[in-house]
């Protein structure tokens, strides 16, 4: 059930679908330069901040995901929001979605508080220059998200989140 949602300081953008057609804008920009740290970073915090518009406007009310309270071991009443609830619920349908959240807290906050997180983000230097090569079928230059030794690719994982929002959306 959608809700009407009023922002007022989004300019025009005043729903999540015109939210997620913002994404495939900048994705389209990412896709001619898929080496601009600009565009990496727009995609990432756009695809996770839907999160928040699709709460507010389809799920707000929804039973599962209300404001609660619970007790900790140490008998501590501990606060848990609605919109907490709904983006790990989100995060557990499409896990890619971590990796947008890490990379738009990372923008957003220079430097996570999370001192156990491992993942970083880093450009990785290819074999083939992507001027001479499509950058999908070789070994070329490409952000990508390290997590120790591993590294995921950064377009890929973006991918999966915006198919995840379009079947949402769409």
């Amino acid at each position: 059930m959608s809700e009407k949602i009023n922002p007022n300081l989004t300019f025009e953008i005043d729903s999540s679908k015109k939210l997620f057609n913002k994404l495939l804008e900048e994705y389209a920009d990412f896709d001619k330069d898929h080496l601009n740290p600009r565009f990496a970073m727009n995609c990432a915090t756009d695809s996770w901040h839907l999160t928040d518009w699709t709460y507010h406007e389809f799920h707000k009310s929804d039973l599962r995901f209300q404001d609660s309270e619970s007790i900790d071991k140490n008998g501590t009443k501990k606060f848990i929001s609605g919109i907490l609830k709904y983006q790990q619920y989100v995060s557990k349908q499409c896990s890619e979605l971590e990796f947008m959240r890490l990379i738009s807290n990372g923008t957003k906050h220079c430097i996570l508080r999370d001192k156990n997180r491992k993942e970083k983000t880093k450009l990785k230097t290819g074999d083939f220059s992507h001027k001479d090569y499509c950058r999908h079928d070789y070994d070329v230059n490409r952000f990508v998200i390290e997590i120790d030794t591993v590294n995921i690719d950064f377009e890929t994982t973006l991918l999966k989140t915006i198919e995840y929002w379009r079947n949402i959306l769409e």
